[in-house]
């Protein structure tokens, strides 16, 4: 049995703060954006000769945005459902006004910011602020599987597009998908647990019982959903020469926002959507590149807003003692 050098994890921390520090931070995001504006940059012609035929049917947007404001509404209650688990009574309205000022942090890179939100915010409410922490993070965790599941799910019969093989994957992953929710109530704290401990966050003292665990997956399946289809309304409303059934738009909105979450220098993923997007639509044959990046742009603004703006308000109604601790928070 070989013993691990003392010295490794010294590095590895080392290693972390490296990463963490903003000079590093600021590094990457500009490697990041050079590789952006050079990956995009040249379809600019073309993406221009599109954009003089943009004509935006506006109600095909509202649509798209009543969608996602009630996606919002779920999840919303969704995390209520994983607090009440744990003991903590949050009136909705509350609720909403703390995971719409918490949601601002996806826009500060790590993107961890959001789940120390919302422990403080439901700690000033009255709430455990360790169950809402935990809440949040369980909630984090079950809307990425979620979110692999349903691109797994709904983008199989075209994965073969992209790469050979990748359809088989997706069926695998599709059905661990179904047996991991099955197994979720026995496996969960312990996931959880491990998550909380390597990221040194705090850890809910009791169990959820197992009919909150199926109620957020649930609510977190059909979220993706709600995403994908309000996407394929936007795209209706904004490119409708791009083809794909709604299967296709909630495979590819899906999988472009997953690793634009998963790369955590991206705010918000900004940039590593974009390029996912466009990527997937042009290999799957939904359009060309200029009409790609037109939709990969536009829903960006568009989705900057319906995430901004109610957290904005939110937060313009705290008293100003509350906003002022908010921003002193690390």
């Amino acid at each position: 049995m070989t013993v691990p050098s003392p010295a490794a994890p010294s590095r590895w921390h080392q290693l972390a703060a490296a990463v963490r520090h903003p000079v590093t931070r600021v590094a990457l995001l500009m490697v990041a954006a050079w590789w952006i504006v050079r990956t995009l940059g040249g379809e600019w012609e073309t993406m221009r000769a599109s954009a003089r035929e943009l004509r935006v049917d506006w109600p095909w947007v509202g649509l798209a945005s009543g969608i996602v404001l009630a996606v919002y509404a779920m999840l919303v209650q969704s995390w209520r459902v994983l607090l009440g688990g744990w003991g903590g009574a949050l009136p909705y309205r509350d609720a909403v006004r703390i995971w719409t000022i918490a949601n601002l942090g996806r826009w500060i890179p790590g993107k961890l910011w959001s789940i120390g939100a919302l422990g403080v915010m439901a700690a000033e409410a009255g709430v455990s602020g360790i169950a809402a922490a935990g809440a949040a993070l369980l909630g984090t965790l079950l809307n990425i599987g979620a979110g692999f599941g349903v691109m797994a799910i709904t983008g199989a019969s075209g994965l073969d597009a992209v790469r050979p093989g990748l359809r088989i994957v997706a069926i695998l992953l599709g059905a661990g998908f179904v047996v991991g929710v099955l197994v979720l109530p026995s496996v969960m704290p312990r996931v959880i647990g491990r998550v909380a401990a390597w990221r040194k966050l705090p850890t809910p003292p009791s169990q959820l019982p197992a009919r909150a665990l199926w109620f957020a997956t649930v609510a977190n399946v059909l979220s993706w959903v709600g995403y994908g289809l309000a996407f394929a309304c936007f795209a209706r409303g904004v490119t409708p020469a791009i083809s794909g059934n709604p299967a296709m738009f909630i495979a590819v909105f899906s999988a472009s926002y997953l690793l634009g979450y998963l790369v955590l220098i991206a705010p918000g993923g900004l940039g590593v959507r974009e390029v996912a997007l466009v990527g997937l639509l042009t290999a799957l044959g939904s359009t060309g590149q200029g009409e790609a990046v037109i939709l990969s742009v536009t829903s960006r603004v568009w989705l900057i807003v319906l995430e901004v703006l109610p957290g904005l308000v939110s937060l313009l109604l705290l008293p100003a003692g509350q906003r002022v601790r908010l921003h002193r928070r690390p």
